[in-house]
């Protein structure tokens, strides 16, 4: 008798989306992604640019949690994309208070 494939885990992720020079109004997209082992919450975002959405914008430097380039706002907290790991369903928005560059990628030198 054949073992039967467990399914994979999938969870959806709703990224706020803008894009200041075609839209007024950010809307949220969401994303089914598929889980395996301990992954990050930037894991889960290089998936949707390399499988779903390859015009997601959203920044990645050191990977390791140090040069604090890749924050996001999770389920309304704000988190390190690259350190997060993923329990379940999320939320992903760029910082507040900055001005929106693309997507979760936002204009560090200053505020709006």
């Amino acid at each position: 008798m054949r073992k039967v494939a467990e399914k994979t885990k999938k969870i959806k992720v709703k990224i706020l989306r803008s894009k200041p020079w075609e839209e007024k109004k950010p809307k949220y997209e969401t994303f089914k992604v598929p889980i395996e082992g301990k992954m990050s919450i930037l894991n889960v975002l290089n998936y949707i640019a390399e499988n779903l959405d390859p015009t997601l914008g959203f920044y990645s430097s050191c990977r390791i949690g140090k040069c604090m380039g890749c924050q996001v706002v999770v389920n309304g907290k704000v988190r390190l994309a690259c350190v997060t790991l993923v329990g379940g369903d999320i939320i992903l928005e760029p910082l507040r208070k900055f001005k929106v560059i693309k997507d979760l990628v936002i204009e560090r030198r200053g505020k709006e």
